[in-house]
């Protein structure tokens, strides 16, 4: 069963990757793909959750695929939203967030799913991890709904977030640079 939902989940991801994407923002605009993909891996956190069989979580599997839509999506809109000198900072603290909720995300649904099961406690609720990647995901879309979608405007259009400083200021030794015949 497990190599057979490790299939499904990469057919799934490959075919929503490669091909959906792009036809959902083009169709729908970032915005609501956004939105949308949020949406849908909320119903599939959801469904996992109430899962009681192996084929109820191998069911979830597409539909929480469906999520993978947002993430382009919302990098897109960010990339709009900075200079282009700015691109570079931007994209490093997207991937620091992921490593940070790489770290995070699995240690916390453990503690949840541990807590849940223990027979200590009153309540047996295995799909608790779940529930709450539901719930944070559907606050995610209602969070999005509210975005606002800025215009595509061109580099020279933008305001320079940073100052342009000519080169022989920002020379990396400690003296300027200066022309060598003029030192002669």
């Amino acid at each position: 069963m497990i190599g057979l939902s490790l299939m499904v989940v990469g057919v799934v991801t490959a075919a929503i990757s490669g091909g959906l994407t792009g036809v959902m923002v083009e169709r729908f605009g970032e915005r609501r793909t956004l939105y949308i993909g949020q949406f849908f891996g909320s119903s599939g956190m959801l469904v996992a959750g109430l899962a009681k069989t192996g084929a109820w979580l191998l069911a979830s599997i597409p539909i929480i695929s469906l999520w993978n839509i947002s993430m382009p999506a919302a990098q897109s809109m960010m990339t709009h939203r900075v200079s282009e000198r700015e691109q570079g900072e931007l994209q490093g603290a997207l991937q620091s967030m992921r490593s940070i909720t790489f770290i995070i995300g699995p240690w916390l649904f453990l503690r949840i799913f541990g807590w849940f099961i223990d027979p200590k406690r009153g309540i047996h609720l295995p799909g608790a991890p779940y529930y709450l990647a539901a719930a944070f995901l559907f606050t995610a879309m209602l969070m999005s709904t509210r975005i606002q979608q800025t215009p595509l405007l061109s580099q020279e259009a933008m305001p320079p977030s940073v100052p342009t400083i000519p080169p022989e200021i920002t020379a990396t030794g400690a003296a300027p640079i200066t022309d060598a015949e003029e030192n002669i």
